[in-house]
C-alpha cells in the first residue's frame, strides 16, 4: 500500500513570503497528482491547526506519511526544495528538514 502524503501549507493572506510559494505549490500538485494533497491553512482563519502544529512563522510547510509529521520547513523554499522533501516522504524518509 502507498504512503498517503499530505503536504500542510500554513500561510496568512498578509503574508508576501506565502503569497509566492503558491505558484510552487501549485506546480508541485499538479506535478505529483494523485501522490500527494497540498492542505493551504490560512493561521488567521484556522489558529487552532497553527498551535496543534506549533506554527511560529509563515510560511511553514509541514509534511505528513499517514498522518505523522515526517518534515517542516519555514519561509518560501524553491521548487527543486520543496520537491526533494516530498521525495524523501514519498521514500519513507523522517525527521525531513532538507532535501
Amino acid at each position: 500500500m502507498t504512503a498517503r502524503i499530505k503536504v500542510l501549507d500554513f500561510t496568512a493572506e498578509w503574508c508576501p513570503p506565502c503569497k509566492a510559494l503558491k505558484p510552487t505549490l501549485a506546480a508541485l500538485a499538479k506535478e505529483y497528482g494523485a501522490a500527494i494533497e497540498i492542505v493551504m491553512i490560512d493561521v488567521d482563519a484556522d489558529q487552532l491547526s497553527a498551535q496543534n502544529y506549533n506554527v511560529r512563522a509563515m510560511p511553514t510547510i509541514v509534511i505528513l506519511r499517514d498522518g505523522v509529521e515526517v518534515g517542516r520547513t519555514q519561509g518560501a523554499r524553491p521548487r527543486a526544495f520543496l520537491a526533494g522533501m516530498i521525495d524523501r516522504a514519498l521514500d519513507g524518509d523522517v525527521a525531513i528538514a532538507s532535501p
